[in-house]
């Protein structure tokens, strides 16, 4: 009989608990996350770095927490950068709760940048996205991450011929030096680097290399580089000829400069004295 009269109230007990649920989801409100700011924490050549906070409020009489939490970030429409934050942020009752994160977008990640970059783009759009999942008494509660806004660049470093060094001439070789000046307008050093060339010297093809050193050039400064050439007088007789008489040469410089990821082209022309 008591069994009997348990099968009978079981329906009843969970409707019961069902109606408790739907009562507590109606009186449960949603937490809010309101965006706060994105504030350009580090810039440098390789990229930048923002933090985005945001406040979290819980309007309900009992506490939250974070249980997971995904963002993305574009660049230009294209997406460069994805993460996690991590769980356990609890917000208490009728309270909030700042949530903080910073986001590194790298330059060579975004497509065309160093087009951006050269035609003197001074910032690009990007678009923060993702969800927070926030754990209640009512199940775990999905909340939408979104900010859009200008990211600044940095400025590209300039390159030119600066003039040439003439070391020895002989009867079969001339020695000299390429000062290459690496000019940055950027309030951050520049990192070492390296770059392969191709050299022309009075119209003649005299030296081809790659993997020559750049060292660090200092924020708002410049450096010279010095590209040790040594030509053979029979094969180059003209620049050798030019080189040592004195005066001034033309000088052309084309390759690339490897900086911080970034592959950056040289297309270097001028005509300089070739001093000894």
């Amino acid at each position: 009989m008591r069994k009997t009269a348990l099968v009978l109230l079981l329906p009843a007990v969970l409707s019961g608990c069902a109606g408790l649920q739907d009562l507590a989801r109606a009186a449960f409100t949603a937490p809010r996350l309101t965006f706060r700011s994105a504030s350009l924490q580090a810039l440098d050549l390789e990229g930048a770095t923002v933090a985005f906070s945001y406040d979290l409020e819980n309007p309900n009489a009992v506490g939250v927490n974070l249980a997971r939490a995904g963002w993305q970030i574009e660049v230009e429409g294209t997406r460069v950068a994805a993460g996690d934050l991590p769980a356990g942020l609890s917000v208490p009752a009728n309270g909030k709760a700042p949530l903080s994160f910073p986001v590194r977008v790298r330059f060579r990640d975004v497509p065309g940048i160093v087009s951006l970059l050269g035609s003197g783009r001074s910032d690009v759009g990007y678009r923060l996205s993702g969800s927070l999942g926030i754990r209640t008494p009512v199940g775990v509660v999905d909340l939408p991450l979104s900010h859009a806004d200008r990211l600044r660049l940095p400025a590209i470093p300039r390159f030119a011929v600066d003039g040439l060094r003439v070391r020895s001439v002989s009867f079969t070789t001339v020695g000299f030096d390429v000062r290459l000046r690496v000019e940055n307008p950027n309030a951050f050093p520049l990192p070492s680097g390296e770059i392969g060339y191709a050299l022309t010297v009075a119209g003649s093809p005299v030296a081809r290399a790659e993997g020559a050193s750049l060292g660090v050039v200092p924020g708002g400064g410049s450096a010279i580089v010095e590209i040790p050439v040594r030509i053979d007088v029979l094969s180059a007789g003209r620049a050798a000829a030019e080189l040592a008489r004195g005066g001034e040469v033309q000088v052309e410089l084309t390759g690339k400069a490897a900086l911080a990821g970034l592959t950056l082209p040289l297309d270097l022309r001028a005509r300089v004295p070739a001093r000894r």
